[in-house]
């Protein structure tokens, strides 16, 4: 019988798809597995683009090459500098993004989400993803691969969560992937049939959740904007934040548990955290994120407490095709 996992991949900016792709690489080194496998993948933001070279048919581990290499590679370098937004119109913008956005939040009360009203209080971002959807565009033209690719964004005006691939697939990826990169207040929102969408961090940093009844032996959760302790977690630039989506990523986490789901959360330690910086989105920090993140993830990945989890996705290698197996990562 087929074993069947879950990818769940977290926002996190230029460093955290550094992070998620170093990640997937020790995991690969350690278990077998190759991450294209996944039965279903769930991407949000950085995560969104992580998936999209998968589904692309990208190995993790040429991904790993092409980011150690970019500080030798002016046009990779450039094009990290306009995602960074060191190069956008340094024009400060006062009206907040989603009026109605706020105003609906507010009207909860005591249930509003408060990443909602801050992303909706923001105001527009002056940087614009059109590069993040070419990416997409090369490898996929206007399709969308014919595995499962959850992509993850939040709607301005009623500010909802809608997944493209799950709910919708009548939009190019690279468009819904630009769409799930628009980080409120840096990013411009992305305009779709006449709607603004922005990024699916606003709602969940992963959004493991839409994962449920879904036929899965184990779920892999990759949380870049988390930290694995809350005891070093807020010593940081970004801590408080980095501790409020911790208690987001675990509320999920053990949702997925209570559901009956095996989940093996991967989230950066404190010296990780400390590498991707306080914006998460500066060029410059990407190299040591990958020395970082290639030392704890594997130190993390042999503690005794993964071995049933890592077990799984060993099983799940040995099922994979003879190319997958075949293929060496970094």
């Amino acid at each position: 019988m087929k074993t069947n996992i879950g990818l769940v991949l977290g926002g996190g900016g230029i460093a955290g798809f550094a992070y998620m792709t170093t990640t997937l690489s020790v995991l690969q080194q350690i278990t077998g597995w190759d991450p294209r496998e996944a039965d279903v993948i769930v991407g949000t933001s950085a995560g969104a683009n992580v998936g999209g070279l998968l589904r692309g048919g990208r190995p993790i581990g040429e991904s790993l090459d092409d980011i150690m290499t970019m500080p030798a590679n002016p046009r990779s370098m450039a094009r990290m500098r306009e995602l960074s937004g060191r190069e956008a119109d340094r024009t400060f913008r006062f009206l907040p993004t989603s009026v109605p956005m706020v105003t609906r939040e507010l009207m909860r009360g005591p249930f509003l989400r408060p990443s909602r009203v801050v992303s909706g209080a923001l105001p527009n971002g002056n940087v614009r993803t059109d590069t993040i959807g070419d990416r997409m565009i090369e490898l996929h033209g206007e399709t969308w691969p014919d595995r499962d690719l959850w992509v993850t964004t939040v709607r301005l005006h009623d500010s909802e969560r809608v997944t493209f691939g799950l709910d919708r697939s009548d939009v190019a990826l690279g468009t819904a992937v630009e769409a799930s990169s628009a980080i409120p207040g840096y990013f411009r929102p992305v305009t779709i049939d006449g709607f603004r969408y922005v990024d699916g961090g606003t709602h969940s940093p992963t959004n493991a959740d839409l994962l449920e009844g879904r036929d899965l032996d184990l779920i892999v959760v990759v949380a870049p904007m988390s930290v694995d302790s809350y005891s070093t977690g807020w010593m940081t630039l970004n801590g408080a934040l980095r501790v409020f989506w911790k208690k987001q990523i675990e509320r999920e986490v053990a949702q997925l548990r209570e559901w009956g789901y095996p989940v093996l959360l991967l989230e950066p330690t404190i010296e990780e955290a400390r590498a991707m910086g306080p914006t998460m989105m500066d060029p410059t920090r990407i190299v040591n994120v990958v020395l970082q993140t290639s030392s704890a993830a594997r130190s993390a990945m042999t503690a005794s407490r993964l071995g049933a989890e890592l077990d799984i996705l060993r099983q799940a290698a040995a099922e994979q095709p003879a190319e997958s197996n075949d293929r060496s990562t970094r």
